[in-house]
């Protein structure tokens, strides 16, 4: 499981990120589906957004960028579900804990949406 709030992972997501949106910008301009200077304009606000504090932060920052620019909602939606997916994680892990700790209710809770702590 990889924890949202460890830097190296955040910089290695951030990296993984950075390349997916490289990939995808130079996959539209051999299909000529986006201009070299909306590429160039795509790629300035992009990285004038950065570094991100977090996961969720940069989540919002593909977000904002996809609602602009087509070319980003792919990476967008890649990590949104990698966002999810983490989330969902830690919840299961809280109520295996809570529920390996006698605490049926704290796990419920969770399992509902509440607090996972």
């Amino acid at each position: 499981m990889i924890l949202m709030d460890n830097a190296s992972n955040l910089n290695q997501i951030l990296t993984d990120a950075e390349k997916d949106l490289v990939n995808e910008i130079t996959e539209k301009l051999k299909r000529n589906e986006i201009t070299p200077e909306a590429s160039k304009a795509l790629a300035r606000e992009f990285l004038s957004q950065l570094p991100p504090k977090s996961l969720p932060a940069l989540i919002d920052v593909l977000r904002n960028l996809s609602t602009k620019y087509k070319e980003v909602r792919q990476v967008y939606a890649k990590y949104y579900g990698i966002l999810e997916d983490m989330n969902d994680a830690q919840k299961v892990h809280a109520m295996a804990t809570h529920i390996n700790e006698g605490n049926i209710e704290k796990a419920i809770d969770v399992a509902k949406g509440g607090p996972s702590a």
